[in-house]
C-alpha cells in the first residue's frame, strides 16, 4: 500500500502524526531553548514581588485571596526548581 501524500511505501511501522506525511521531514524543526539564568532571576524577583502583594492582602484583610496568591508563587518558585 503506498502513501496517498508522498506515494511512498507505507510500513506497519509508520507513524501518521497529526495529519502529516511520516514519509517527509518537517517544513521546520522546532529544537527547545534553554531560557537561561537571567530568565530564572527575573522569575524569582516576580515571585518575591507577589509574595509580597499576597501578605499585603493578608494584612489588609483578605486573608484568602492572600494565602492563595501566596500558595500559588511558592508553587511557581518550586517549578522553576524542578
Amino acid at each position: 500500500m503506498k502513501c496517498k501524500t508522498c506515494y511512498g511505501l507505507i510500513r506497519p511501522d509508520c507513524d501518521y502524526n497529526q495529519g502529516r506525511c511520516p514519509h517527509r521531514k518537517p517544513m521546520i524543526e522546532i529544537h527547545p531553548q534553554d531560557p537561561g539564568k537571567r530568565h530564572f532571576y527575573v522569575s524569582l524577583v516576580k515571585s518575591v514581588l507577589r509574595i509580597g502583594a499576597g501578605t499585603s492582602l493578608i494584612m489588609v484583610g483578605f486573608p484568602e485571596a492572600g494565602t492563595l496568591l501566596i500558595v500559588a508563587e511558592v508553587l511557581g518558585i518550586v517549578e522553576e526548581l524542578v
